[in-house]
């Protein structure tokens, strides 16, 4: 499972009916760094971590998270063990993470 944050949401017209019960978030994965930003800026509140270059990915939701969340996703077979059938997903939200306690190595 990785961790990222939600910089935007996906709008299907037509849709697979396996994506009826959810829906389709962009998400920034985390970087080292960003792990240490986010276990400071938690506790205070609505987390403000700055997002890291780099590529975006599409993740399938049913839990709610909004923009700005951040979530604990899983990636390829595993993301599709929460369907009964066959599902032509990549990505699945797994948890909307409320807190992170990070401490860097030395």
């Amino acid at each position: 499972m990785r961790l990222g944050t939600v910089i935007g949401r996906v709008t299907l017209t037509l849709k697979e009916p396996v994506y009826s019960a959810g829906s389709l978030l962009i998400v920034q994965p985390f970087t080292r760094d960003q792990f240490a930003a986010a276990a400071r800026a938690m506790p205070k509140g609505t987390p403000k971590v700055p997002l890291a270059p780099g590529s975006s990915l599409v993740v399938f939701d049913e839990l709610g998270a909004t923009i700005g969340s951040i979530i604990g996703f899983t990636e390829g077979a595993e993301a599709s063990q929460p369907f009964e059938g066959d599902a032509p997903v990549d990505a699945y939200c797994a948890c909307l993470v409320d807190r992170v306690d990070y401490q860097p190595p030395r």
